[in-house]
């Protein structure tokens, strides 16, 4: 640890600043009572007691925030931000140092890739992490020199982009700075360089076995020189004859960062998957008195959290009230909240698992490995979220991406807290950190604003919800008896019961919405898998026999939710094509359909870990399109049941075709369609063909240019979607879709016009690619698309990228519906009933006229969800699903021991 301070520029803090009555997480604890916080020259100067009225210092700004939570500036410990810059190009990609200088390459810095012109520095610190460790790539075995960097574009005194004053370390002697070293192990060295572990394991044996003689060899000069140093009278005389005798102290610049890793002077982060990697890992680390801080991604130590505090402990030195205290810190383990299954080594992960290891003493980060849109850093509090949703206690989540973050780089002395001397790195927040869609107000690196400070300052005049300031609470969980006995009842009864129910969010029940108020207690009964009485009168039902009742905390019904465009049914491991389908490869003709036409109903495959965390989710069908791997046309999608135990032949199939899937961008460019271009003309030939055409080959183009059909185009630049708008003008009749859509906000009136939907998969997308690089980043730094679309009238529904993800589906529409104003009813049907309009698909209920206001009478026949607890706001598990067929689909998927 440095006792260097970097040195405060002149282009820092220009005025003390003052943020009055907060509520404070200060890195270990939340405050009890508002605080106010005054920092000057880039240090925190004091935190004290609103109550306590201390004077302002002179020419300070002011700002009240009126209570909403305040927090350190979150510390990411893995992205890889300025080595891949927003929009990237292959031009500016510095991630991985491949494959000329071979698998081991500690010498490599990631510094010398840094961009430091990258956009997504003011991205990443709008969502309120304002320090990053940046580091190289996990290609290799040893993969190089990480750098810590604080997220302010340009905050040198120039305002220039030099990369030197981006370093959280600048100002301090280099001989002093904390260093950090990327290794990695599992597949990702063994696939990039065709080993096998055991070679990657002996590769990495004999390169710390080089350097091992090395170290020894200094070591033996060094002591040989003191002993002359020591012992001599005229020392310049002795000195010069012994590096003739014995020669310069023993070098290599190749070995040198690897000597100084055996010496103990690298902050150790590797890159590790599973059980056995961690262990053979340490073992070889341990046969050279090597300790890593820290396993990343890790998502399967949660099978071994004992092991791991046996085999890695730290004694922390702590000074309290002059006594010096010890206590043990083990390895800490850095990890995903949800981001898994895309890789063999990441399919044993659970959403519990950070639980799981707060459980046992073993200390948790959350960290981004941004790279894009798929894992921006801009999320890392949402991370935080996802985890306290599955149980992780709010102040562990809360550290999680704060202080226990900063301990595991070494710098906890500077950041990760709110505490007079550390850096002035601090959040302000529109609501408790935790809460779904929670936003930065204000954002402060060094003491500096990186908000609009006019923006922050009048969202500062209003006083925040009281709700918002409340931790949401973990979703429930029950034991596996308990689990038995609820799913027995539920399946082996006529009736169910279930009481409880504060909100009713389904279409077309007149006590559905915002008719029930919060805290009604409401009882439905559904009787042989339709809903039979919804309302406050029901009770009377739990006389009859043959029935079982449920009881629940702040109970919802909801829609069964849809999961679209992922790979749940066709592709379990998208890394692993044995476990898929297949795919036709870029060569598809879309002009030869008894070739190249495909029909995801054909390969449809159940029981894979994604339907499991579709069924945590509350989702209870799936659109699932063949996969994809270029060219302009994908394939026919089909619509797949997610219960426990559906397969092909008992149900799992709804609906046999869905929709038509072509592509237009960059990822359309196949052999066939060698260009964005001609991927528009494949397009249009296949709807023309579809008009003339009475050969049966073509009957699927037939339908689409007709209508009866939808064609889903997946297309996420403003051009490519303002080419679905000119064909949907020139073909009235086709049902076009924009999927993706990430630039759709930018011809919103136009695809309104035209009644083009959107299935909207980047309402928090990035700007991470050349023909994203008109994306909105989303607030605080611009509107949401999805408020965009709908402000301009266009039909949205809402999507995730990843299998991994969709449990989330109702917190994603949250994340709209905060920012476009919409109600919870409004919010579920992005994620629900707007598919069926979109999609033209069975309609999830009838237009009742005559319902009495007690009673449903089999009116709601699409799939429906019983909940604990709210799931817009993380807080619901799904309790019970009921098909439209009137079966049960599942029944409390999220239980004690389940691997979710």
């Amino acid at each position: 640890m440095s006792c260097f301070r970097k040195v405060w520029p002149s282009s820092g803090q220009q005025h003390p600043t003052v943020l009055k009555n907060a509520t404070l997480f200060d890195g270990d604890t939340i405050s009890t009572d508002t605080v106010d916080i005054v920092f000057e020259k880039g240090l925190i100067k004091s935190v004290s007691r609103s109550a306590d009225n201390n004077p302002i210092p002179s020419g300070a700004l002011v700002y009240d925030v009126y209570g909403r939570f305040v927090t350190p500036g979150l510390v990411d410990i893995h992205s890889h931000h300025l080595e891949l810059p927003f929009s990237s190009v292959s031009a500016t990609a510095d991630v991985n140092e491949k494959p000329l200088l071979g698998p081991i390459t500690p010498f490599v810095r990631a510094i010398d890739g840094f961009k430091p012109y990258d956009p997504a520095i003011k991205i990443i610190a709008s969502g309120g992490v304002t320090s990053s460790l940046n580091l190289p790539g996990s290609g290799n075995i040893i993969g190089g020199q990480g750098y810590l960097v604080k997220n302010l574009p340009h905050p040198g005194e120039n305002g220039e982009p030099v990369v030197e004053e981006l370093l959280l370390e600048h100002g301090i002697p280099e001989a002093a700075r904390q260093r950090y070293l990327k290794m990695a192990c599992g597949e990702n060295p063994k696939h990039l360089y065709g080993h096998t572990r055991l070679g990657n394991v002996w590769l990495l044996r004999q390169h710390l076995e080089k350097a091992r003689k090395l170290k020894v060899q200094q070591e033996a000069w060094c002591g040989r020189a003191q002993q002359v140093d020591r012992e001599s009278w005229f020392g310049p005389r002795q000195v010069e004859r012994f590096v003739a005798e014995q020669g310069e102290l023993p070098q290599d610049l190749e070995l040198e960062a690897t000597v100084a890793l055996l010496r103990g002077e690298f902050n150790v982060n590797i890159h590790c998957y599973e059980p056995e990697d961690f262990e053979r890992m340490l073992d070889v680390l341990h046969e050279f008195g090597v300790h890593p801080q820290a396993f990343h991604h890790a998502l399967e130590a949660w099978q071994v959290p004992e092991f791991l505090k046996q085999q890695e402990r730290f004694e922390q030195m702590v000074s309290q009230k002059d006594t010096v205290l010890t206590f043990p810190r083990n390895i800490t383990i850095a990890t995903f909240a949800e981001n898994s299954l895309f890789k063999h080594e990441a399919y044993g992960a659970s959403l519990r698992g950070p639980k799981v290891l707060e459980d046992h003493g073993v200390r948790v980060v959350l960290k981004s490995d941004h790279t894009g849109e798929g894992n921006n850093a801009k999320y890392l509090a949402y991370q935080a979220a996802v985890s306290h949703s599955f149980g992780l206690s709010e102040l562990k989540a809360l550290q999680s991406v704060t202080s226990v973050a900063a301990q595991s780089i070494q710098q906890d002395h500077r950041i990760g807290f709110v505490r007079p001397g550390y850096d002035a790195d601090i959040v302000v927040w529109d609501s408790h950190p935790l809460q779904v869609a929670a936003t930065t107000v204000q954002v402060f690196v060094d003491g500096r604003e990186v908000l609009d400070s006019k923006d922050s300052l009048k969202q500062l005049e209003t006083r925040p919800d009281v709700t918002d300031l409340a931790a949401p609470q973990p979703r429930a969980n029950i034991g596996l008896e308990k689990r038995q006995h609820v799913c027995k009842g539920a399946t082996e009864a006529s009736k169910i019961i279930i009481r409880g129910i504060s909100k009713v969010l389904l279409e077309n029940t007149t006590l559905a919405g915002s008719a029930i108020g919060a805290g009604d207690d409401m009882t439905m009964v559904v009787s042989n898998g339709e809903i039979s009485c919804l309302g406050v009168q029901c009770t009377s039902a739990q006389d009859e026999e043959d029935s079982f009742t449920i009881s629940l905390r702040k109970g919802y019904i909801t829609p069964g939710l849809v999961a679209f465009g992922n790979n749940i049914g066709i592709l379990d491991i998208s890394s692993e094509p044995s476990t898929g389908d297949g795919s036709p490869g870029r060569k598809a003709n879309a002009l030869n359909p008894l070739k190249d036409l495909h029909f995801a109903k054909y390969g449809a495959h159940f029981g894979g870990r994604g339907f499991g965390r579709a069924r945590v989710g509350g989702v209870t069908k799936a659109i699932t399109a063949p996969i994809f791997a270029g060219g302009a046309i994908q394939g026919v999608s089909v619509g797949l049941r997610t219960g426990e135990n559906t397969i092909v032949l008992r149900g799992g199939i709804w609906k046999d075709e869905v929709a038509l899937h072509f592509v237009l961008g960059q990822e359309a460019k196949g052999d066939d369609t060698p260009t964005i271009s001609s991927g528009v003309e494949r397009l249009r030939q296949v709807l023309e063909a579809g008009q003339a055409s009475k050969d049966e080959a073509f009957s699927v183009y037939v339908r689409a240019a007709n209508g009866s059909l939808p064609v889903v185009v997946y297309a996420v630049n403003e051009d490519d979607i303002s080419q679905v708008v000119l064909l949907k003008r020139e073909f009235p009749l086709v049902n076009f879709v924009i999927f993706g859509g990430h630039a759709a906000p930018l011809v919103a009136k136009e695809l309104a016009e035209a009644k083009i939907p959107i299935i909207l998969g980047g309402n928090r997308g990035a700007p991470d690619k050349w023909e994203k690089k008109s994306v909105f980043a989303g607030p605080p730094l611009s509107p949401s698309p999805a408020q965009v679309l709908l402000d301009a009238g266009v039909l949205v529904a809402l999507a995730v990228c990843g299998d991994s993800k969709v449990h989330g589906l109702a917190q994603e529409a949250q994340w709209a519906a905060k920012f476009a104003g919409l109600g919870e009813k409004d919010a579920i049907k992005l994620v629900s009933a707007n598919f069926d309009e979109i999609l033209r698909l069975k309609a999830h209920g009838e237009h009742a006229t005559d319902i009495d206001e007690q009673q449903v009478r089999k009116r709601y026949e699409g799939d429906f969800v019983v909940w604990d607890g709210n799931p817009l706001k993380g807080e619901g598990s799904v309790v019970l699903t009921v098909q439209d067929d009137g079966k049960i689909g599942d029944c409390w998927p999220d239980f004690e021991g389940a691997v979710l």
